[in-house]
């Protein structure tokens, strides 16, 4: 066995630290527009980040850096790592400039804002400096696209191991065939996202919004984050305009930006022939019509444009993981809230920036399942499951099926966790839920009327290592947990 390639896991984490600290010269630069003494906090954040960076890099630098022996515990201890010490340093602007004194909400603030969950211990958050504001926005944005992805796309440091570091940072099922030209794909995805972004910029900036909440909340949207520069959310800006335009980049950053991108780059139908987003439509308009009309005869809700718009806007924001809210679904009744978490399990494409367990994976246990019961009646007969036109291997759905079980017990185990902190049974469950699918809203208390600030600080560490487990899709981090995984 070869022996581990330290050198290698250090380096990278230190190139991070530096690009970490270019990204908050830029939320320097907000704050220098808006004249605000916080600049000097992420000034001096910035200078330990890349301080930071460049001293590790240099203590590693007389030892050779090579990829050609490295395997997949150097890999995920990466991956891992990476996000670790990026949320770690991304606390420092909230703390030197006393926005966020507590260490524990500044840490918890950052990995909800790196793993692009919405929830948040920000009590005013008006008050809030707009560079700080910025920054928050802009970790969502990083954490959106993976900053393992934004490397591989623009900086070809991995060499021939790229592959093994988009399967350890993306989500969904299908990166077996993407290995052979995983640089291209990732820059592709990134392009993508950044020219949504600008887009989306310009269409919220021609509303009621300023530019700066245009920025914000585009950065927030496109990630489907749900980070808001304003404490009630969308509803805030009460405007039909702002909530279609926000819906529509919410469900866009829930959607393969690969098909995006080759509907716009290459002007191919793809993405209307995909399986994924076929599903990813018709749940989002099943539920959205079946809640409408439940809510129009009830007389919980009277104007039928009203209705549709709030429905939409909360479907999409709960099926693509975004924490933003223009209302609060608690107050519709609990056989609404109980909709509302089966919609965050299964939510969002493979290559979007959404979280949950993918349509991808539903739609494959789905067909396997449809298979069981063809195989009862015909038991010789060949099945086998198919996407796309493309057979599902069964080493692809056994893996499948571990993720979907591990996701499950981690939930529930999660749930009983949180529930012997002082959580009720709703507000366990929800919130278990909600972390591991890095969505943002729970249940009762920490509903989207609520926040995470009165949560212990026991709650909130474990759930940012919740957050980040979801995000990273269960086996890169939990794997480092396994004896075996690090025997040589």
């Amino acid at each position: 066995m070869k022996r581990f390639n330290y050198q290698f896991v250090l380096s990278t984490i230190g190139l991070l630290l530096i690009i970490e600290a270019v990204f908050m010269l830029l939320s320097a630069l907000v704050g220098e527009y808006y004249n605000e003494t916080a600049v000097k906090s992420i000034y001096f954040s910035a200078v330990i980040c890349f301080c930071t960076g460049a001293l590790i890099t240099f203590m590693v630098r007389k030892r050779r850096r090579t990829t050609g022996n490295l395997t997949k515990r150097e890999v995920f201890l990466t991956v891992t790592l990476s996000w670790l010490v990026m949320a770690l340093f991304g606390t420092l602007p909230y703390l030197f400039s006393g926005a966020i004194p507590s260490f524990t909400n500044a840490f918890f603030e950052n990995m909800c804002g790196f793993t692009t969950t919405g929830s948040s211990t920000l009590v005013n958050i008006e008050a809030f400096p707009k560079s700080l504001h910025f920054w928050r926005s802009f970790t969502q944005w990083i954490g959106g696209i993976g900053i393992i992805i934004f490397v591989l796309s623009f900086m070809p440091i991995f060499g021939g191991i790229s592959s093994q570091f988009y399967e350890a940072e993306a989500t969904g099922i299908a990166e077996d065939q993407f290995r052979p030209r995983i640089r291209e794909i990732t820059k592709q995805m990134s392009l993508t996202y950044l020219g949504l972004t600008i887009l989306g910029f310009f269409f919220l900036w021609a509303g009621p919004m300023d530019a700066f909440d245009a920025a914000c909340h585009t950065l927030t949207a496109i990630s489907t984050g749900g980070f808001s520069t304003k404490q009630a959310s969308i509803a805030f800006f009460n405007s039909p305009y702002t909530e279609y335009v926000i819906t529509l980049l919410m469900f866009l950053g829930g959607t393969n930006f690969l098909l995006i991108s080759t509907l716009v780059t290459r002007f191919k139908p793809t993405i209307f022939k995909d399986e994924e987003f076929k599903w990813y439509f018709l749940i989002i308009i099943l539920f959205t019509v079946g809640i409408t009309i439940a809510l129009l005869t009830t007389g919980r809700m009277n104007d039928i444009e009203q209705t549709f718009r709030t429905v939409l806007f909360q479907v999409v924001a709960t099926v693509t993981t975004t924490g933003f809210a223009t209302a609060d679904f608690q107050l519709w009744g609990s056989a609404y809230w109980l909709l509302f978490l089966v919609m965050i399990l299964f939510c969002g494409s493979e290559g979007s920036t959404s979280g949950g367990m993918k349509i991808s994976r539903l739609i494959a246990l789905s067909k396997n399942a449809l298979l069981v019961f063809k195989r009862q009646v015909h038991p010789n007969a060949l099945y086998v499951v198919k996407m796309n036109r493309k057979v599902i291997t069964g080493e692809t759905l056994s893996r499948l099926f571990a993720f979907v079980f591990l996701y499950v017990s981690i939930a529930v185990i999660s749930a009983v966790i949180l529930g012997l902190t002082g959580m009720n049974f709703e507000e366990s469950i929800g919130v278990s839920l909600s972390s591991i699918s890095n969505y943002g809203f729970g249940l009762g208390s920490y509903g989207p009327s609520g926040t995470f600030e009165s949560a212990t600080p026991f709650m909130k560490y474990y759930l940012s290592f919740l957050m980040l487990v979801g995000r990273l899709e269960i086996f890169t981090v939990l794997s480092l947990f396994v004896p075996g995984f690090w025997k040589r």
